[in-house]
C-alpha cells in the first residue's frame, strides 16, 4: 500500500464515524436524502467498514421504491433501508482474519441470500427477508456515503452460493468508475445468459444462447438490454445470432437505429429488427424472419408476456427478465396432450427422471431426477389409484410425501401437510381441474421446483413473482412447448469477470449527479425513462443532476458557485474535446475541480 493510499484510508475511517448524508427508501414512492450516522455496535474491529464512490441508478429499484416493506427484499416495519446496488466501494477497516485489507477498492455482490435472514447479523430466520444490497439494510447501499456490514458476512454468502461478498477490481488507464459499477448489471445478464438452456437430439442440457440463434428483446430499449446485447455481440462473427428482434417506443427505437452496437451487429452479419412495440401486426412482425429461440422480456407487462409466448420456437427459452412491477401478472404456458406408456410403473419412472433442479442456488447446472432433499406433491390424482401408487412405489423410502387421497405410511414414506413448501409436484388431470390444483401450491412452490402436469393439455397461467429467478420453478415435461429461465441473481464469477476486464460501458453514460442531488435525480429519471446509464459521485456530493454533455455542464455551471461550479467547468472541456463521450478523464476532471483524490488513480 502506497503512502497516499494509506493515509486516504486513514481519513476515510475518521469521517465515517462523523455524521454523513445518504439516499434512502422510507416508505411506498418516498425517497430521502438524510444525515446519518453508523452506529459503533456495527462497526467493531470485528465489522468492515466502507466509503462508496458511486452508484449508477438500476430499473430494478422501481420496484422497491413502490412496494417499500412488501417488497421480499425489504424488511417488513422497517423505517429505513439505503439504496443503491450498482456500487464501487473502497474497505476502510476489515477484520484481523479477513481476506481483505484496508485500501482495497471493490465491488459488491448485490444477491446475499437464498433464505430468508435477518439483514442485521446475518442470521436465518423464519420473519427474516431474501436480504440483499441496496434493499435491505439500513447501514449498507452504494448511495450511503459510508457503510458497514458484520464481518461474518463474506462466508455466510459464500455459503448461499453467491461467491465474494466483495470484488476487487483490477482497472486498466483508461477504466471509469462507471464502468467498474457496471459490474453488477453486467453480471446480472452474463449470469442470466449462462442459465438460459434447451436441449439437444440427445436430450442433454445445453446452456447458454445458442449460436447462430434467433433472439427476442420484448420492451428492449432499456439499458439492460444494451448490455445483455452487447455480451450476446462478444462472440465470433460465425456465433452471432441470425436475426436479434428489439421492440420499443418508435422514439427510442430511432435512437437506437444509431448505435455503434446495432451498426457493429449489422456489418458483422446479424439483421437487427427494430419494431413499434404499438404495430398491430406485431406478432407478425417478431417472426418474419423465424420464430425467435431466446426471448427476453425487459419492462414485463401482460402484453409483451402474450407476444413472447405467442412467438417463441417450440423447445426454446423464455427469460422473465427481472420480474414484473406486478406481481400478478401471469406467463401463460400452453402445456401439451402429455405422451402414453404402456403401464403406470413405466410412466411414473419417465415422469420422475423429466423432473429437473438446480444443482444448488444460483448454479446453472440442472440434475434430472427429484430435488437432493425432495418434498413431493401429487394433486389430482383419484383415491387410492393404482396410478399413484406406482408413482409411490418409486419413491425412496423416507421420503417427504403430500398425498391427500392416499395414506403414504405403507410405502415407508413420510406425510407431509398441505401447508408444506414442495420440490416436485406431479398434478393429474387436465384443462382447468389440472389449473387450479396448480394454483393452490403455486405460492408453496421450493426456490428451483419443479412442476409436472402428467395428462397435459391445458394453458396455466405462472405467476411472474414465481417465475423471478433462475432458482424459481420450472414446468416440466415431454409436453412442455418451451422452458423458463430468469434474471440471474448476480454472482460474485460473474462480477468478477467485468471487475478484472472491464467491458467500456462509457457510452451508456447519459446523466451523472453528485449524492445531495440523487432524489433530483431519481424523480426526473423515472418519469421520463430516458435510455442509458445515470450515475451518482457520493464523493462529490454538490454536483447537481446534469445531461452529459459539455453545453449542459457549462449551463449548470453558470448557476453554482465554488467546487461544483469548477468541476462542472473542467469536466466539460474534457467532454468538448473528447466527442461529447463520457470517459475516465472527465471524472477525473471532476474530481481534479473538487480538489479530491481520483480513487482509481490510488490504485498501483
Amino acid at each position: 500500500m502506497t503512502t497516499s493510499l494509506q493515509e486516504r484510508t486513514k481519513t476515510l475511517l475518521k469521517e465515517s464515524g462523523e455524521i454523513h448524508k445518504g439516499v434512502f427508501l422510507t416508505g411506498p414512492d418516498k425517497i430521502e436524502l438524510l444525515s446519518v450516522e453508523l452506529p459503533e455496535s456495527v462497526t467493531t474491529e470485528n465489522d468492515f467498514v466502507l466509503a462508496s464512490f458511486g452508484n449508477c441508478r438500476c430499473a430494478s429499484d422501481a420496484k422497491a421504491i413502490r412496494q417499500f416493506d412488501s417488497h421480499a427484499r425489504v424488511p417488513s416495519g422497517v423505517d429505513k433501508v439505503a439504496l443503491g446496488h450498482e456500487t464501487l466501494q473502497m474497505i476502510i477497516q476489515a477484520p484481523a482474519d479477513s481476506d481483505f485489507k484496508a485500501g482495497e477498492i471493490v465491488v459488491i455482490t448485490p444477491g446475499h441470500a437464498s433464505e430468508p435472514i435477518d439483514p442485521l447479523n446475518f442470521e436465518p430466520t423464519d420473519s427474516g427477508v431474501l436480504a440483499a444490497l441496496g434493499y435491505s439494510y439500513q447501514y449498507l447501499g452504494g448511495l450511503r456515503r459510508f457503510n458497514a456490514v458484520p464481518g461474518v458476512a463474506p462466508s455466510f454468502i459464500r455459503a448461499q452460493g453467491f461467491g465474494n461478498l466483495f470484488n476487487r477490481v483490477e482497472p486498466r488507464e483508461n477504466t471509469s468508475l462507471v464502468s467498474l459499477a457496471h459490474a453488477e448489471p453486467f453480471a446480472c445478464n452474463f449470469g442470466t445468459n449462462k442459465h438460459i438452456f434447451t436441449f439437444n437430439e440427445q436430450g442433454e442440457f445445453v446452456y447458454g444462447v445458442p449460436p447462430r440463434s434467433i433472439l427476442a428483446y420484448l420492451s428492449g430499449t432499456a439499458r439492460m438490454a444494451m448490455i445483455n446485447l452487447t455480451i450476446v455481440a462478444s462472440v465470433p462473427d460465425d456465433e452471432l445470432p441470425k436475426v436479434v428482434y428489439i421492440t420499443g417506443s418508435p422514439a427510442k427505437l430511432a435512437e437506437m437505429d444509431r448505435y455503434a452496437l446495432i451498426l457493429d451487429l449489422r456489418k458483422r452479419g446479424t439483421r437487427v429488427e427494430l419494431i413499434d412495440r404499438n404495430d398491430p401486426a406485431i406478432v407478425s412482425k417478431l417472426t418474419e424472419f423465424g420464430k425467435p429461440n431466446v426471448i427476453w422480456t425487459n419492462y414485463a407487462s401482460q402484453e409483451s408476456y402474450d407476444q413472447a409466448c405467442a412467438i417463441i420456437e417450440n423447445g426454446g427459452n423464455l427469460n422473465s427478465y427481472a420480474g414484473a412491477a406486478d406481481p400478478g401478472l401471469t406467463i401463460k404456458m400452453p402445456i401439451g396432450v402429455a405422451e402414453t406408456f404402456d403401464n403406470f410403473q413405466e410412466e411414473a419412472d419417465s415422469q420422475i427422471l423429466s423432473m429437473h433442479h438446480n444443482v444448488g442456488p444460483n448454479n446453472p447446472v440442472r440434475n434430472n431426477g427429484l430435488a437432493e432433499n425432495p418434498m413431493v406433491a401429487f394433486l389430482g390424482f383419484d383415491e387410492n389409484s393404482e396410478r399413484l401408487r406406482a408413482y409411490l412405489k418409486s419413491l425412496l423410502k423416507g421420503t417427504q410425501v403430500y398425498s391427500p387421497n392416499q395414506s403414504v405410511d405403507e410405502f415407508g414414506l413420510v406425510a407431509l401437510s398441505p401447508e408444506s413448501s414442495f420440490t416436485d409436484v406431479f398434478i393429474a388431470g387436465s384443462g382447468n381441474d389440472a389449473v387450479s390444483s396448480y394454483q393452490t401450491i403455486e405460492c408453496q412452490l421450493a426456490r428451483s421446483a419443479a412442476v409436472n402436469f402428467i395428462d397435459g393439455d391445458l394453458e396455466v397461467p405462472i405467476l411472474s413473482r414465481q417465475a423471478h429467478y433462475v432458482s424459481r420453478h420450472q414446468i416440466c415435461g415431454s409436453n412442455v412447448p418451451w422452458f423458463l429461465t430468469n434474471t440471474s441473481e448476480p454472482h460474485s464469477d460473474d462480477m468478477v469477470v467485468q471487475a478484472k476486464n472491464p467491458v467500456n460501458f462509457d457510452w451508456m453514460v447519459k446523466g451523472v449527479c453528485g449524492l445531495n442531488y440523487v432524489t433530483d435525480m431519481m424523480e426526473k429519471v423515472e418519469s421520463t425513462q430516458p435510455f442509458g446509464s445515470f450515475f451518482a459521485f457520493t464523493e462529490l456530493p454538490d454536483l447537481p443532476y446534469v445531461e452529459v454533455s459539455s453545453q449542459a455542464f457549462i449551463d449548470a455551471a453558470a448557476k453554482l458557485e465554488g467546487l461544483a461550479a469548477h468541476a462542472l467547468t473542467k469536466g466539460a472541456q474534457v467532454l468538448s474535446e473528447n466527442g461529447e463521450q463520457w470517459s475516465r478523464k472527465v471524472e477525473e476532471a471532476l474530481y481534479v475541480g473538487y480538489q479530491a483524490f481520483y480513487p482509481l488513480n490510488l490504485i498501483k
